[in-house]
């Protein structure tokens, strides 16, 4: 049984950051989708706690998946550059290359991130000014993750020549 734990540790702690950076942007997502305007407040409130925890962890996940990402392009660039120089030939940046290097966890990160980003920029758009800052805050972060990933994805690379 420890051995089972020794070597599922790291898969163990991505599950339980995964899901609770599920189950707390669920409580957002369900607390601001199902809010109906009072003629009081203009948007839901939200608990101290809640709106902290939801920023700490989609700016953790943000932040984790962005700089894996990063680290992994720049290997793969790094190891077509030395395999180029060697083969004397030159080679164009494979995002197949990169996703192949990814590991699962990783790959399951940017999986739940880009889901529940999705959700919240949809209810951000549908609500407007009926849902919180919070939400727009998550939205506009996302927009700026996939703008960024979108870059490296739809990039050119000119071959050496």
């Amino acid at each position: 049984m420890t051995e089972f734990f020794r070597r599922q540790m790291f898969n163990i702690i991505a599950a339980a950051f995964l899901g609770l950076f599920v189950a707390v942007w669920a409580a957002v997502l369900l607390r601001v989708g199902s809010w109906v305007p009072d003629g009081r407040t203009t948007a839901p409130v939200l608990n101290g706690a809640l709106v902290t925890a939801a920023g700490v962890l989609a700016t953790s996940l943000s932040s984790l998946t962005a700089s894996a990402l990063g680290f992994t392009i720049a290997e793969v660039r790094r190891d077509q550059a030395t395999a180029s120089a060697a083969a004397r030939t030159s080679a164009a940046f494979s995002p197949a290359d990169v996703a192949a290097k990814l590991s699962g966890r990783i790959i399951a990160a940017i999986i739940v991130y880009m889901a529940v980003g999705l959700l919240v920029l949809l209810l951000w758009l549908f609500k407007g000014t009926a849902s919180t800052d919070l939400i727009g805050a998550f939205a506009l972060s996302l927009l700026g993750w996939l703008i960024g990933a979108a870059g490296v994805v739809f990039q050119t690379e000119k071959p050496a020549g």
